[in-house]
Formats: C-alpha cells, structure tokens, sequence
C-alpha cells in the first residue's frame, strides 16, 4: 500500500514539472529561431526586390528637345516655351540604358489633335506639322525601365508654330502702265513652309479700288494672261493677287492706278427743237359737201330761171 501524497509533495511536483517544461521550450526556441530568422529575411528580399533602390547615376533622366528645317541643332523645350519653324521636329530621349519603352504623346486641345508614338526605344521622334494647325500644346513622355517602374514627364503651355502667313508682291502692273490688248499680270510669292501648295486669286478694279472683279481663282502659276480690249478705256485701274496656303491668306495690290482699256467712250450732244404749230386741212368730206352744195345751188338757180322765163 503506497504512502498518501502530503500536500507539500505535490506542490514540489509541480514546480518540478515546470521546470522541466521550461527547459524544453527553451531547447525548442533556440533551435527554431534562427530558422524563422532565414526565412523572414528571405521574404522581406523577395517583396522588396521590384522597387529596388536605384543609384543616383542610374536615375532616368529626359532630354527633350526640337529641330526642324530650319533648326538643325537640337533645342531644348521646356513649359511655356514658344517654339516655330518649318517642319518642327519633338525629340524625347531618356538615359540610361535601364528604360526599354518609352512613349512619346502631344495634345493640341484648340484644334483638337493628338500625336501619338510608342515603340521599345530610349529616343523618340514626333513631326508636329501633322496637327495640321499652330497650337499650344501639352507633352507629355513615358518611359518604362527594366525593373518594372514607370516614369512619366510632362510639359505643359508649349506653343507649337507650323504654318505661316505667306507673303505676296505684284509685279505688273504696278502703276503707271499703258494696257490696250493683252498682257500678263505677273506676280511673286513666298513661304516659310517650303512645301506649301500656294493658291492665288487675281482681281482687278476699274474704280481706284472702290471694288474688285474677279479675273482668276485658285491658280497655282504666278502669271495670268489678261485681255483688257473689251474694257473701257480708263486711268483708274488697280491689280489686286491674293494668296492662302489652306490656313493662312495674304494680299497686294499695285503700288498705283495704271492705264487699261481698248474702247474708247465718245459723247454725243443732243439738239433741242422748240414745239411747231401746223395747221390742220380741211377734211375732204367738207369739200365734198360744199362742192355738192354748190353744185344743187346752181342747178336749181338755173331751174329757176328757166321757170320764171318760160312763164313770165
């Protein structure tokens, strides 16, 4: 028959017993620990690993620039600028090496137009003429690096100048000439564009430029064959050429009046006659009856007379 366990054993049991689980949980932590150690470290690399940090020398930088026809070298743009020329050219190059795509978009709200490229390239070109009108446009450029992030610039009050008022000078006549028959109207013209496809119109006034007759439209020479015979011969004559380029129009007239005409206008004077009385005739029915009444009179006086003669 075993012994009955005193209440002091049993305490000192139980303290013995945590002790000995103490011991155990701490043999099973230090062998644990540094495991979860490992693997939190390794999860942490893992999740950061897209938005590594990258080095000053590697941040991606933009260039962007313009040239055209007329500007060979490349300019820089920024905000606000106001930027014209023939043809003009937006260059959007990012560094370093790192960005593999990039996009390259420029909106004309006013007209509206928007130019679009996209392509796996650092350097991108874009000729504005294709919005089709002067502009103040918004730019804005992407590029996509090869660690995943995306980067984006944008350039905002850019005025863009394509088109230009084309100029015009008429050559002949420019005043002072002496026009009876044929003669051309000759003309010069010029654009900024230089392939613009200019039109002209060519009127003429007979009235020192009060108004204009239209003698020609939409040619593209710069000449035109004018007969002048069927006009009236006149000191006052005026040459006007108009010009447009589709978007933009321009004028000159003749430096002064010339001489033009074939037909000469004559005056004529008019005689005034003051009013002439006549006098009416006699209508033949009247002499008739008085010839008639004449004629009864006499024979009835000779009727008479024989009468009276015969019985007196």
């Amino acid at each position: 028959m075993k012994p009955k366990m005193t209440v002091k054993n049993r305490i000192t049991s139980l303290i013995e017993a945590r002790k000995g689980l103490a011991i155990i949980l701490l043999l099973v932590l230090s062998i644990t620990l540094p495991v979860m150690s490992f693997s939190l470290d390794n999860t942490q690399l893992l999740e950061s690993a897209p938005i590594q940090y990258l080095p000053s020398a590697e941040t991606p930088e933009l260039n962007l620039s313009y040239t055209s026809r007329t500007t060979l070298i490349d300019t820089p743009v920024k905000s606000g600028d106001t930027i014209s020329g023939d043809h003009v050219t937006i260059k959007a190059e990012w560094t370093p090496s790192l960005v593999n795509r990039s996009k390259l978009e420029i909106h004309a709200p006013a007209i509206p137009a928007t130019l679009v490229v996209e392509e796996n390239q650092t350097t991108l070109l874009v000729d504005t003429r294709a919005l089709g009108n002067n502009a103040t446009c918004s730019i804005t450029s992407t590029a996509w690096l090869t660690n995943g992030s995306i980067w984006t610039i944008e350039f905002t009050g850019v005025y863009i100048g394509n088109y230009f008022v084309p100029k015009i000078t008429v050559l002949t006549p420019n005043g002072g000439e002496d026009w009876t028959t044929l003669h051309n109207i000759t003309w010069a013209a010029s654009d900024v564009n230089a392939d613009a496809n200019l039109l002209f119109d060519v009127l003429y006034s007979s009235d020192s430029g009060q108004s204009f007759e239209t003698l020609v439209s939409s040619t593209n020479l710069t000449w035109f064959e004018w007969d002048c015979t069927d006009l009236y011969r006149s000191e006052t004559y005026l040459v006007r050429v108009r010009v447009t380029d589709g978007i933009y129009y321009n004028s000159d007239n003749s430096d002064s009046s010339f001489t033009a005409g074939g037909m000469v206008t004559t005056s004529t004077t008019s005689t005034t006659t003051g009013p002439t009385t006549t006098t009416p005739g006699i209508e033949p029915r009247i002499i008739a009856f008085v010839a008639i009444l004449l004629i009864s009179s006499g024979v009835m006086a000779l009727v008479v007379y024989y009468a009276a003669k015969k019985w007196f």
